[in-house]
């Protein structure tokens, strides 16, 4: 009895390939998308974020001290910015804060950034990269300075 399901499917399937009796094969001429069809590239305009700043030299501070800054930026359009990661080079500094729905041109906001300095020394240069759908699509922001152990 299975055997015989079996057969039947293969007929079946067969039939529904060979069709009724068309001659056209199956190709690349049979999909049409008016996007791709141009050999013209067509480069959409993206937003931009003007930063207010994007280093802070915070100086020289006593191992333990936590550094804190407000990052402000507006939306200079043309259309909405969405920042889809704000991500920082260690676990001693947070993006705390950042807008999480779409800004509009003209619109502005910032991004609160922490660095803890605890159980660090020398010189630092603290990156945190906010990755957006504009132009560019990641911007750097540091937090440079000096920390000083008691040791």
């Amino acid at each position: 009895m299975n055997f015989l399901k079996g057969v039947l499917t293969s007929v079946a399937l067969a039939c529904a390939l060979v069709g009724c009796g068309e001659t056209d094969s199956v190709g690349t001429h049979m999909i049409v998308n008016p996007a791709t069809a141009s050999s013209a590239t067509v480069e959409a305009e993206r937003p931009s974020l003007a930063f207010s700043d994007t280093l802070l030299a915070f100086g020289v501070v006593s191992e333990g001290h936590v550094v804190d800054h407000v990052f402000s930026f507006k939306n200079q359009g043309p259309g909405d910015a969405v920042l889809a990661d704000v991500s920082t080079s260690c676990g001693c500094t947070v993006a705390k804060t950042w807008p999480k729905s779409p800004l509009a041109p003209g619109e502005s906001a910032s991004i609160e950034v922490t660095f803890n300095t605890r159980d660090k020394s020398g010189p630092q240069d603290k990156v945190v990269a906010v990755v957006a759908n504009t132009d560019p699509s990641v911007t750097r922001l540091h937090l440079v300075g000096t920390v000083v152990s008691p040791r």
